[in-house]
């Protein structure tokens, strides 16, 4: 979303009998002066914020706190289904951790991959997935928890794992973005990111969200 402003700054020429008509509205008063042939205007005429109106929807869902596993793990997917007509731009994934007792072996990270041929695990329903205004339409994009299957391709991010001996917390909510120059990380009809770990530990606990906008 972008803030479009108009502004009117200095002289603004009128007709040559030196008569015009000039129709400003704005949030606040300001002065404009008649010059005889001109107008000084002085101020802003408004500043609105407006969604590009190519987007259909902007959505964020954010579950509850899942606990580590031994093996490799599938904890979270995001899928662009085939046949959505939808194209789907990452905003970023927002990583937290605790542990509940010993975690001093675990070294691999939650990484971001990825994906095609997602399925199984646990379908979220489209309710669980936070709308950035409740007037828009239900997301195409499909969320999967419980160890969905997939076929990996590139990973595009590491959150390093939280290591410690008794029971403690991450200082600070790893935040992954996923915009660059050339645009978004997007998501194409049947394509998916995926986030998994190769290990893990039961005493692991992870709090994960991820943002996406459609279009």
């Amino acid at each position: 979303m972008a803030e479009q402003t108009v502004r009117i700054d200095g002289v603004v020429p009128t007709s040559p009998t030196g008569t015009q008509n000039v129709a400003i509205t704005s949030p606040t008063a300001f002065p404009v002066t008649d010059n005889g042939g001109s107008l000084t205007v002085d101020g802003t005429v408004a500043s609105y914020v407006t969604t590009n109106p190519a987007f259909t929807g902007g959505y964020v869902w954010s579950g509850p706190m899942i606990p580590g596993v031994v093996a490799g793990n599938n904890y979270l997917t995001l899928t662009n289904p085939v046949g959505s007509g939808k194209t789907i731009l990452i905003a970023g994934v927002f990583i937290s951790q605790i542990i509940v007792g010993d975690t001093t072996g675990v070294i691999d990270p939650l990484r971001g991959w990825l994906a095609t041929a997602v399925s199984g695990g646990t379908l979220q329903a489209a309710s669980t997935i936070g709308k950035i205004r409740s007037s828009m339409v239900n997301p195409a994009g499909e969320i999967r928890t419980g160890n969905p299957a997939a076929t990996l391709g590139a990973a595009w991010f590491n959150s390093p794992p939280l290591i410690g001996a008794s029971k403690t917390s991450a200082p600070f909510i790893h935040q992954v973005p996923s915009t660059i120059q050339a645009g978004s990380l997007s998501l194409l009809a049947g394509e998916s990111t995926v986030l998994r770990t190769e290990s893990g530990d039961v005493d692991q606990r992870w709090n994960l969200s991820i943002a996406w906008s459609e279009l």
